[in-house]
């Protein structure tokens, strides 16, 4: 490629330079103002913590309403429980009384409720007792023999109706006495479950009554358990014949839900409705704990023993207190003030990023004015460079010639000391002229323009084999190479820069004679050429001080050289755009490394 073409690719190059650094700006420009990616990353992050919120209260709301359903559930489950238990002592009850064959005395009946411990293990009963089916004709044999024992007995109150159901024995007596001779065929809810339980064989209640010893006269029910002479019968018209009577059981449903699910363990309100009547009602707005938006409700239906109780379950005030969880809340806010700083960070970047741009304009404009001045120096000490060592060539040359005139001259007058004085200025001479040959070798390396022709790198190391003949030839070194690929740079220069890297490896050689191999490796549009010796090799920490100009690590006298040799390549390698280093071991020897860029057809234009 000739010298005009080379010039044309650097100028198209520095213009490729100026857009690139143009496009650059505009880009660093641009991001010092707020942009809609900017807008949606804020954006995104809102939506995320809104989501964020609403996953994080939708799991406590899960949470708490499992919770209340637990609740609920253990609620009619305990009631359940609890009437099982009951239903249980009633059985226990006609156990009795089969034993007696149903002909039981009341010292018997209070022994038997002793042993039951009712307030102790059913808590929320009233009392147990027994019923005697009386029919009409045999009443006033009936009351005469409970007479016996309670002399003011009497079926009550007046029933105008064959058949006659007087509670006879109610334990324990104090709080049941109104009870004792109450005809429970006197009312229907009362008779029919009674009727239920004769022909069903099974334990039945009532529908609500009113307790004749409930002085409150809340609702309550009874809980019969029937029991005939002998076994039950199978057949319903042998029942209704053998029927003898019923083990029962009086309940105020306030003192069973009390007994039952003490209020202040849970946390949800009740009420219990026997189809339209209500038994037991806790959402009574007049309730400290009433709440009259509840957070969750719930409605079970359970039959009862021949009843359907509708069980209306809601959350109250304490369940709402003990429910409030702040973790969701807190996301969101603690989410949103994120988002803020987000934003602020992106309004300061901002703002940063115009500070910079300013700061960067007046940086740029004193680098500018910097790298022209330190420009201008470095030519002018490269120029001041050439010129000495061109114009320190001829006095150079003139001390060294006229001094061994003067040693022939003098050569019979003067003594050993004098003529050895002589030898050292023309030696000191002849050293200070190869070390001005080498640094305007240096120095028009810097000048020199490289050009961009096709090297065949090949006949380069030839031409430096060539200039090292002598050395290798006294040397017996072997130097070996591979097919090397051809660059791009000037001929000249990189036949120079093989010929130091290898008389070096030449030089620095132990005992035995040397080897040097020379490679090459393509990596992209690049060449990594490899120059290796068995040499001496390099002390760590000193790889890069070998490139330094007038850098020795030996003496001259053990190894005589000017120490410019390895700064002249890094300087011949840089010129051509590339890299120099060294990998070494002490005593193993040493492999320089450098890079060119790689020739293509169109570098033989």
């Amino acid at each position: 490629m000739s010298g005009r073409g080379r010039r044309l690719e650097d100028e198209s190059a520095d213009l490729e330079r100026d857009r690139d650094a143009a496009e650059a700006r505009r880009k660093l420009v641009a991001a010092s103002s707020l942009h809609w990616f900017h807008w949606l990353a804020v954006a995104g992050s809102v939506v995320l913590t809104i989501t964020a919120f609403l996953i994080t209260k939708r799991q406590v709301d899960d949470r708490l309403q499992l919770r209340f359903e637990r609740e609920a559930d253990q609620v009619v489950q305990l009631i359940s429980e609890r009437m099982q238990r009951y239903e249980d002592a009633l059985w226990g009850g006609v156990a009795v009384m089969r034993s007696t064959d149903g002909d039981i005395r009341r010292d018997q009946w209070v022994a038997f409720q002793r042993a039951m411990r009712l307030e102790e293990r059913y808590p929320g009963i009233n009392g147990i007792g027994v019923i005697y089916y009386v029919q009409e004709d045999d009443v006033a044999d009936f009351v005469a023999a409970q007479r016996s024992w309670r002399p003011d007995f009497r079926i009550h109150p007046d029933v105008a109706t064959d058949e006659h159901y007087p509670i006879t024995f109610i334990e324990p007596i104090d709080v049941n006495e109104p009870a004792v001779g109450l005809d429970i065929a006197h009312e229907v809810n009362r008779l029919r479950a009674i009727e239920n339980a004769r022909d069903t064989r099974a334990a039945t209640i009532t529908g609500p009554i009113i307790l004749v010893q409930d002085a409150e006269n809340t609702p309550g029910f009874l809980f019969y358990a029937p029991f005939y002479e002998g076994d039950a019968p199978s057949d319903p018209e042998a029942r209704q014949q053998r029927f003898r009577g019923a083990v029962y059981a009086p309940f105020v449903v306030k003192k069973l839900m009390d007994g039952v699910l003490s209020r202040d363990q849970r946390h949800v309100g009740i009420r219990i409705q026997d189809g339209n009547e209500t038994l037991f009602d806790e959402h009574d707005p007049a309730l400290e704990r009433f709440d009259a938006s509840p957070l969750f409700d719930r409605t079970y239906r359970v039959n009862l023993y021949g009843r359907s109780w509708t069980f209306d379950i809601r959350t109250d005030q304490t369940f709402r207190a003990n429910a409030s969880s702040a973790q969701p809340f807190t996301i969101l806010i603690g989410g949103l003030l994120l988002d803020a700083l987000l934003l602020a960070l992106f309004v300061l970047l901002t703002q940063s990023n115009r500070r910079a741009i300013a700061h960067a304009n007046a940086m740029t404009a004193a680098l500018v004015e910097r790298t022209e001045h330190l420009a201008r120096s470095n030519a002018d000490l490269e120029q001041f460079a050439y010129v000495a060592s061109h114009d320190l060539q001829e006095p150079l040359r003139a001390i060294s010639s006229f001094t061994k005139l003067l040693q022939e001259d003098l050569a019979e007058t003067l003594n050993e000391e004098s003529s050895q004085h002589m030898d050292f200025v023309i030696d000191g001479a002849q050293r200070m002229q190869i070390l001005v040959n080498e640094l305007l070798r240096y120095a028009r390396v810097a000048q020199a323009e490289v050009p961009a022709d096709r090297v065949d790198m090949n006949a380069a190391l030839k031409a430096a084999r060539d200039g090292l003949r002598v050395a290798i030839r006294e040397s017996e070194a072997v130097v070996q190479a591979d097919d090397l690929p051809a660059v791009v740079g000037d001929r000249t220069m990189l036949t120079q820069l093989l010929q130091n890297l290898v008389g070096n490896a030449v030089k620095f050689r132990k005992a035995t004679p040397p080897t040097v191999r020379i490679s090459a490796e393509t990596q992209g549009d690049l060449v990594r050429f490899a120059v290796a010796d068995d040499g001496i090799g390099l002390a760590e920490g000193l790889q890069e001080r070998i490139f330094q100009i007038f850098q020795r690590l030996h003496s001259r006298r053990a190894y005589p050289g000017s120490g410019i040799g390895l700064a002249l390549c890094r300087r011949i390698v840089e010129r051509h755009g590339g890299t120099i280093w060294v990998e070494s071991t002490l005593g193993e020897g040493s492999t320089f490394y450098f890079t060119l860029r790689r020739a293509s057809l169109r570098d033989d234009a």
